[in-house]
């Protein structure tokens, strides 16, 4: 059961990536060169239905996109902890990022995205049975979204202290247009765990796990460029079985 798990997985994000090179390709990116960015406020941070930040955090991105359908970027955010000192209350995310996506035709389109995540002041986490880890992590997407419907799965690519190499996540959002401008934002999320790589940092009790559920609605303030969203988050499990909190999550995000 763990094995077919992992290659219905995998096979779904080759078939993400590989499918639309059969059909003609029309970028999603209308401007060569492109720069955009945002800045925001949320009341906390929930990832994946684990808490990284249960106080105000600040994030932040910037993108640069090719008319080809390339772009690269960065998007951040503080935490309420540090990966590599447990005695501290504090600390940062860094994702780093390149990704390329394109449209298949009028309904359909896909992305394919790499992803470098560092941890401000990060380093090798230790354990008393010997094992180290590195903070730093990699992962890649595959997207495939029908209209408003996105399709998603991302592949763990090497061992991190806080997860396996061959980790996948599944996910599924939707969104619809309500009336006087606001949008209903909706979401679900499972993980399949690779637990063979477990070691004495890592431990996995729960293989396949329901992860989170999000339902919300977002509005643009007119004439500012912010738009305002309220999310509750519906928690799962964790890979140790460990159940997350419900959440109520505000914030209000800057774009440029």
């Amino acid at each position: 059961m763990h094995q077919t798990s992992h290659k219905i997985a995998l096979s779904l994000l080759f078939a993400m990536c590989t499918m639309p090179a059969f059909a003609e390709e029309d970028t999603i990116l209308p401007t060569a060169g492109k720069l955009t960015g945002s800045f925001a406020v949320v009341n906390k941070y929930i990832y994946r239905g684990g808490v990284e930040n249960d106080d105000v955090a600040l994030q932040a991105g910037l993108e640069y996109a090719l008319q080809s359908g390339v772009s690269v970027g960065y998007w951040g955010s503080t935490l309420d902890y540090d990966l590599s000192d447990e005695n501290k209350d504090h600390g940062f995310e860094h994702d780093f990022y390149v990704a390329y996506g394109n449209e298949i035709n009028q309904n359909w389109s896909y992305k394919v995205q790499g992803t470098a995540y560092y941890y401000q002041d990060g380093g090798t986490v230790y354990s008393e049975g010997g094992d180290k880890r590195k903070t730093t992590a990699f992962d890649v997407l595959g997207e495939l979204a029908y209209k408003d419907l996105t399709l998603a799965a991302s592949v763990m690519l090497a061992d991190a202290s806080f997860a396996n190499a061959g980790d996948v996540y599944l996910s599924a959002a939707y969104s619809y247009a309500l009336p006087q401008n606001f949008m209903l934002n909706t979401s679900v999320g499972a993980s399949i765990y690779n637990s063979r790589r477990d070691d004495s940092i890592i431990e996995t009790k729960n293989d396949v796990v329901f992860s989170e559920a999000r339902m919300g609605v977002s509005k643009e303030i007119a004439n500012t460029g912010a738009t305002a969203s309220l999310d509750y988050v519906v928690g799962g499990k964790d890979r140790v079985g460990e159940d997350f909190d419900d959440q109520v999550v505000f914030g209000l995000n800057f774009s440029f």
